[in-house]
């Protein structure tokens, strides 16, 4: 029998995730499930016949994951599940302004999000602090700064918590996990965003939850190698 649940009034239908039993590009679809409190299960591909098996059966028509099953669909592309969650948990804006400048600041948070990407396979732990702080510190944190104090409420749009802060909360955790707690000290408005993002309910239950993954490591590697067959 299929779990149902509310969502702003209305009965929704528990969504699964399927993906790596890691981060990557799974883990801020994972975040805004969570802050747009809907419930979701999540099965881990670990061999290599499991992603076939997916491929064959049409779910993943570009041979790629994560893939969402949600209201009856199957998505897949990362910013694509994102934007829909985003929209269903009202997170998107009250208007098309809003959901403009939204885009553009959770875009942002992407590109600062690829520093630390390739860590697991490319590069070092040591590099990826040492990118982030510079891409930081020249651009992502003086834009949030302005941006934070000319809003006003706390968040980058509107009054309260949209896309656009999930997506950098999702980077300002790796700045913190990997920096230090005292990475963002030069900043003391970006500072203050991150604390007050990671005390709201939603946010506060998924980072101390099971559905929090661990920070990539060699098992992760490992399964992702051979899922998706690279030496």
């Amino acid at each position: 029998m299929l779990q149902r649940f509310k969502l702003s009034g209305n009965l929704v239908k528990m969504a699964h995730l399927v993906y790596f039993n890691g981060r990557g590009r799974g883990e801020v679809i994972r975040m805004m499930l969570a802050a747009a409190e809907i419930p979701f299960t999540e099965s881990f591909l670990t061999e290599r016949q499991e992603f076939e098996k997916f491929i064959q059966d049409g779910s993943l028509p570009f041979k790629q994951v994560p893939l969402l099953k949600i209201d009856d669909m199957e998505l897949v592309q990362t910013n694509a599940i994102v934007h829909y969650v985003s929209r269903k948990g009202q997170l998107y804006g009250a208007d098309d302004k809003e959901a403009a400048i939204i885009d553009m600041y959770y875009e942002a948070s992407r590109d600062f999000f690829m520093v630390f990407l390739p860590v697991i396979f490319m590069k070092t732990e040591e590099q990826a602090i040492a990118d982030a702080k510079t891409a930081g510190e020249d651009r992502y944190f003086p834009a949030l700064e302005k941006r934070l104090t000319e809003n006003g409420t706390g968040f980058l749009v509107g009054k309260s918590m949209t896309m656009a802060d999930v997506g950098f909360l999702e980077v300002l955790l790796l700045c913190v996990e990997y920096g230090g707690v005292n990475f963002l000290d030069n900043f003391s408005e970006v500072k203050k965003y991150y604390n007050r993002l990671i005390s709201i309910p939603s946010i506060a239950n998924f980072l101390s939850g099971p559905l929090r993954k661990r920070k990539n490591d060699e098992q992760y590697r490992t399964e992702v190698k051979r899922v998706l067959n690279r030496k």
